[in-house]
């Protein structure tokens, strides 16, 4: 491909990286989308348009005056914030130059132009695809700016064969562009290096107004019955969770729920929770919070949540969190003992946490109870009813006739629900009848929200305190990034009954995961494998902060004292081990190794003295010839230089032989080494036998020459 041709492409397509990068953020509407790509393909004719159009200048002059007054426009009122202005006036800069390009001043504007963009869409995006568009910045970049600056330089150096010279074929080969990959690789080697040394403070980007994707209705303080089945076909990942305990078999963990918000009061077709009320938990030194007392006996269990913005306040658990730490600006605590924050995130929220969930015996469940028995404000909260119907309040009372314990009810209930209704997400209403009586009698399907309300609603009437929980099923674990990845559709409700002595115990009535193996399935390795490289992006680049810094350096220094104790091991053992060796081999053979070196010394004395054997002679000048051709002129110098006849620096070789003109005994051989060595190193001749001689000769001779 011809350099012009080639060069000009690499630009446009580092112009179209760039847009790639802003497409990323979600800024361009669909009119930006489908324009400005238009108008990039559109400047590849710049030329051809500019000859058409006769006053080109003063067209692109009354554009950039519209758009002057449209920036301000932008600045003041129209964009969403003011880097998304900034961004618009990047854009109709690049279109400017594209179309206006002249001078290598404005072709090196448009790459400054790209970066700009580039940054820009830095502080607006976490995606991972902004990775890919990075790193393919980085190699075109890389070609761009190595042919930009050897045309410039061809241009400045010969302006009259520039074009030419630039033209012929074969400039550009496959092992320049290798070579430029090379450097971009560094490049970005280095890159990381410094992102991962820089000290981290605060965000790695910079959100706009609340970005909440698609909204779930599950988690606000209001829940209508039905809600729940336009979100459960959604596979969006609302937040990933890894853990620092080892579930050997994820699927032995099927009771595995993140506990979000508990509602208290039901109307007959809507959850609310009657307490406004928030606690605020204060945060300690060391930057967490501790939310519970730790109990003796039960297990720790420990694991960071990186939660997506889905418009909800209300932070995910497992049962019972003790602790928990991030950068969550203030927390409170709930009449129902969910966690919430001052205000619903508008970006991605990490923070790490610590649970004992509770293990309580069956046997210290199955104790009688009491009305008495249960706390006034227990009673007064988890036992309110809406006016309900006969039918209703009849099957009820049919499921705890003849219990001895609440526990016996809870289970004839649970039981009840499992065996004669069917879980579904068709929320049709064949009749007209309140919602909990229309599952229950009529349709006898529903989704776990019928299923919780129907279950704490008959838990009720039998006189047993319960209440609705919304949150998260356990999610699909990724055996590649070891976390398990919780998606819209495993938004679930369940009941939560409370027993004297004891306090809250998890019930899940519906039987939602024979419907979801039917319908979902497992998913495949290609999304697992995407997935959790988009996990570490957000982990290890997106959310790095100072305490991952920390972390890395300890465990840097920890392995280095590491490498150098068991360098230092492997050191004592080998040098020991090579001691004993080789006294066992002069026990063994240390006569015959020292005749053979006494005989090694006495032949190299030999040769020394020997007529044709000394250093000056054919065979040393042979194998030195091989290393380089003018060995014989720097062994000259080495011989002159014994002599207090060094060369100065800056004389030539013909200046340095004339020099020695007063001392025949030295200009002789000299004169004819200098003549030998101008004909090897700029003749490009090499020595013959008889050459190689007749140097090692005059060696020997300027070797023999007095002082």
């Amino acid at each position: 491909m011809p350099f012009p041709l080639f060069f000009k492409l690499t630009i446009y397509l580092v112009v179209l990286d760039a847009l790639g990068a802003l497409y990323l953020t979600g800024i361009l509407d669909w009119p930006g989308l489908v324009g400005i790509p238009l108008a990039v393909a559109g400047s590849w004719r710049a030329d051809q348009i500019q000859a058409r159009i006769p006053n080109y200048r003063h067209v692109w002059d009354a554009l950039t005056a519209i758009f002057l007054v449209y920036a301000v426009l932008d600045f003041l009122f129209l964009a969403e914030s003011y880097i998304v202005a900034v961004i618009h006036l990047l854009l109709f800069l690049q279109a400017y130059k594209l179309y206006n390009a002249r001078s290598h001043r404005d072709l090196l504007d448009i790459f400054i132009l790209t970066f700009l963009q580039l940054v820009a869409a830095a502080t607006l995006t976490v995606s991972f695809g902004f990775l890919l568009v990075f790193i393919l910045y980085m190699i075109l970049g890389t070609w761009g700016l190595i042919l930009f600056h050897l045309k410039r330089e061809t241009d400045v150096a010969l302006p009259e064969r520039s074009r030419d010279l630039l033209a012929q074929p074969g400039l550009l080969t496959a092992g320049f562009l290798l070579e430029s990959v090379a450097v971009a690789v560094v490049s970005l080697a280095l890159t990381l290096a410094i992102f991962f040394i820089i000290p981290r403070i605060g965000r790695a980007y910079l959100p706009l107004k609340a970005q909440f994707g698609t909204l779930t209705t599950g988690f606000t303080d209001r829940v209508d019955l039905g809600t729940y089945g336009t979100i459960q076909n959604d596979p969006t990942i609302v937040m990933r969770v890894s853990v620092a305990w080892d579930p050997a078999s994820p699927d032995r963990l099927p009771d595995l729920r993140w506990r979000g918000v508990a509602f208290d009061r039901f109307d007959g077709r809507t959850w609310a929770q009657s307490d406004p009320r928030r606690t605020p938990i204060r945060r300690t030194r060391d930057g967490s919070f501790p939310v519970a007392p730790h109990r003796r006996g039960d297990p720790f269990l420990t694991y960071e949540v990186f939660l997506e913005p889905i418009g909800t306040d209300v932070l995910f658990g497992l049962s019972r969190v003790v602790t928990i730490q991030g950068q969550l600006g203030s927390l409170a605590m709930d009449a129902g003992n969910g966690l919430t924050l001052a205000t619903a995130p508008s970006a991605r929220l990490r923070y790490l946490a610590v649970s004992q969930p509770e293990r309580f015996p069956e046997g210290d469940l199955r104790r009688p109870a009491r009305a008495g028995d249960y706390p006034d404000e227990i009673r007064d909260a988890y036992l309110q009813l809406p006016e309900l119907s006969p039918r209703l309040r009849g099957l009820a009372r049919e499921l705890a006739a003849g219990a001895a314990t609440p526990f016996d009810v809870v289970r004839r209930v649970d039981a009840y629900l499992t065996e004669t209704l069917r879980y579904s997400l068709d929320l049709g209403r064949p009749s007209g009848a309140d919602p909990l009586d229309e599952f229950l009698f009529y349709r006898k399907t529903g989704n776990c929200e019928y299923f919780a309300a129907g279950m704490a609603i008959l838990l009720r009437i039998a006189g047993i305190p319960a209440r609705v929980v919304n949150g998260f099923q356990r999610g699909e674990w990724n055996e590649v990034g070891q976390y398990f990845a919780v998606r819209q559709r495993d938004a679930h409700s369940w009941v939560e009954v409370f027993f004297p002595g004891t306090g809250w115990v998890a019930f899940d009535p519906s039987p939602r995961a024979v419907f979801e193996q039917q319908v979902f399935g497992a998913g495949g390795w290609v999304g697992k494998y995407f997935d959790a490289l988009r996990m570490r992006w957000n982990r290890y680049v997106i959310d790095y902060n100072v305490g991952d810094q920390a972390l890395l350096a300890m465990n840097l220094r920890r392995q280095s004292l590491a490498f150098r104790r068991s360098a230092g091991q492997a050191w004592d053992l080998w040098s020991f081990q090579a001691r004993h060796a080789l006294r066992r081999l002069w026990r063994q053979y240390g006569y015959a190794i020292g005749t053979v070196l006494a005989l090694l010394a006495a032949g190299f004395a030999f040769l020394r003295r020997a007529p044709g054997g000394g250093l000056g002679g054919v065979w040393p000048l042979r194998v030195r010839a091989r290393r380089t051709p003018v060995a014989f002129y720097e062994r000259m110098l080495r011989l002159l230089a014994r002599r207090g006849c060094a060369r100065p620096p800056a004389a030539t070789a013909r200046e340095f032989a004339s020099a020695l003109a007063d001392r025949p005994p030295l200009h002789v051989p000299v004169a004819e080494l200098t003549h030998l060595y101008e004909r090897v190193r700029f003749g490009g001749e090499p020595l013959t036998p008889d050459d190689q001689r007749r140097v090692a000769w005059l060696l020997r001779q300027l070797a023999a020459a007095r002082r």
